[in-house]
């Protein structure tokens, strides 16, 4: 087993994912991360680390050699961690097995070892020596869950697993949105084929690939109608997050809703939608 060290604006409990900010750096992790290795989390010393946190070991993770995307994740996140395009700062993740906070008094990191670290340990991981290992197994530390929701569930398990370990009970009364509003619900945007102009429907489904199955089967594309391909989605930990999602992307183009079905939108390229999409994502994390 080996402890290896990196250095962070902050730590949080419940824990989220080991993050990085480039491919590249995730990648060099998992080349050298075996099962039981450890990953020591340490406050930089810059403005962007709370005082009382800087310097100070703050947590440990074990990480597995799954990857992750960061915004999987509700991480608490503030506005200096993001650049100046709106872009988050360590996108790359690992999926944790296990975290701990360590207990006050949280020690400084000079305290367990005296040697510099270069830039790679703020990017990276660096290994940390025998003797600073052995102090560091000495230190009073409390378990922490993990922050997992059902996006990152859905990695590993997949998506149905996922939906289905977080859907409320079954009941035989209906009571619409609210209802539902704790289950695991997708926003869609699905092209229209089969027809000259660019359409797509926007809308939102607790199974997005059923919906397209029963429009097909309305349709009939097989005989000449129209065919639906799912194009974006995007699971949602509620029906309620889902859906303002839908209602965003159908306003953003309202002036381009078809009068027949406003959930239609007409005469926008994939592109344009695709941006659109995206932007919607980024701001809401940066407003979470």
């Amino acid at each position: 087993m080996t402890i290896y060290m990196t250095k962070v604006w902050g730590f949080d409990v419940s824990c989220g994912p080991l993050q990085f900010s480039t491919n590249g750096w995730r990648d060099r992790a998992r080349e050298v991360l075996q099962p039981g290795d450890l990953v020591v989390l340490v406050g930089t010393k810059g403005e962007e680390t709370a005082p009382r946190l800087q310097g100070r070991l703050l947590g440990m993770m074990e990480p597995t050699s799954e990857v992750a995307g960061s915004l999987d994740f509700e991480l608490r996140t503030r506005a200096v961690d993001f650049d100046d395009e709106g872009n988050y700062r360590w996108p790359y993740a690992l999926l944790n097995r296990r975290a701990w906070k360590f207990l006050e008094p949280r020690p400084l990191l000079e305290e367990i070892s005296s040697r510099p670290f270069a830039m790679d340990s703020a990017l990276g991981i660096v290994p940390l020596t025998a003797d600073e290992t052995e102090q560091i197994e000495r230190l009073p530390k409390e378990e922490v869950a993990l922050l997992a929701p059902v996006r990152a569930v859905a990695r590993i398990e997949g998506e149905d697993v996922a939906r289905r370990r977080a859907a409320p009970p079954p009941t035989t009364q209906r009571r619409g949105v609210m209802h539902l509003c704790r289950a695991p619900v997708y926003t869609y945007a699905m092209r229209i084929e089969g027809i000259t102009a660019t359409l797509f429907k926007i809308g939102w489904a607790f199974d997005y690939k059923k919906r397209e199955r029963d429009f097909n089967l309305s349709s009939l594309p097989q005989l000449g109608g129209l065919r639906y391909r799912a194009a974006f989605y995007h699971l949602w930990d509620t029906a309620q997050a889902a859906y303002k999602m839908e209602q965003t992307i159908l306003r953003k183009f309202d002036t381009q809703r078809h009068p027949s079905n406003r959930e239609v939108v007409f005469g926008i390229t994939y592109d344009a939608l695709h941006s659109a999409w995206i932007e919607y994502l980024m701001r809401e994390r940066i407003n979470r």
